[in-house]
């Protein structure tokens, strides 16, 4: 489904009956990443996922998205279906949309989980590395999307699961280029959320990889196991729906239950 916001389209589906939760997935991914997730979960509870500014099929709004942004377009969606009470399943980048939706309208959420994310900004340099990259993306748009996506499994992942990588990496070329810089921005730019993570009132998970080497799951687990209702380190790298769904499917049900 289509709605209108700020002048452009956000695709969203909208799948089973039950207390809502929210799919928001990573950079260079869109809704369809959650898919293997649907038949389980929209048999207990309502499943929205919706692609975020400047992918999949949702158009974008300039050349940065701030996490504000995305989240104001979630918000979106989520009062256009008038739900209240939501759960926020976050990959990555979602997730840090994710955080900036529980600042902005905590009114509406119930709990937030991330998945191979974190509430901590950028680093320097990897503030950097994203400046260079966009940079990149005006002329090798190709060659950068499947050097840095490949890079997020590791040797055995390849192997083993080189049909699933083939699929996301066939979604993730399809990333408009302005989608591509514009989210990246956004991300190099978003605050750091670590005390609010810490203090916030809802219900909070934290489901991270162990070889993830964007995320460092034992630096995570130092600083804000203590402070949160489900923590997990499980196999595999950065991108753990793929990898090792199976055990994220089981966290997500915990979390939920």
């Amino acid at each position: 489904m289509n709605i209108t916001h700020k002048g452009t389209t956000i695709f969203y589906t909208d799948q089973g009956e039950g207390d809502p939760i929210v799919f928001l997935h990573g950079f260079l991914e869109n809704s369809s990443m959650w898919d293997v997730f649907l038949p389980k979960l929209s048999k207990s509870h309502r499943v929205i996922c919706i692609d975020l500014l400047g992918h999949g099929t949702s158009g974008c709004l300039g050349y940065i998205h701030t996490m504000q942004d995305l989240s104001a377009a979630v918000y979106h969606v989520i009062d256009t279906l008038q739900l209240m009470d939501v759960t926020i399943i976050g990959h990555s980048m979602g997730g840090y949309v994710g955080l900036a939706f529980a600042k902005a309208y905590p009114e509406k959420l119930k709990a937030l989980c991330l998945l191979n994310s974190t509430p901590e900004a950028d680093p320097e340099e990897r503030k950097q590395l994203r400046m260079r990259a966009n940079t990149m993306a005006k002329t090798q748009f190709d060659q950068l999307v499947r050097m840095s996506f490949i890079n997020l499994f590791d040797p055995t992942t390849k192997e083993t699961y080189a049909k699933e990588i083939a699929l996301a990496l066939k979604e993730a070329l399809q990333t408009p280029v302005q989608g591509y810089i514009a989210s990246n921005d956004g991300m190099r730019l978003r605050e750091d959320s670590s005390e609010f993570w810490k203090i916030a009132p809802f219900k909070k998970g934290m489901i991270l990889g162990e070889s993830d080497w964007i995320v460092q799951a034992q630096e995570q687990k130092e600083k804000f196991e203590s402070h949160l209702d489900l923590f997990a380190i499980i196999k595999g790298g950065h991108m753990s729906h793929i990898s090792n769904k199976e055990s994220v499917l089981k966290l997500l049900l915990d979390f939920l239950s």
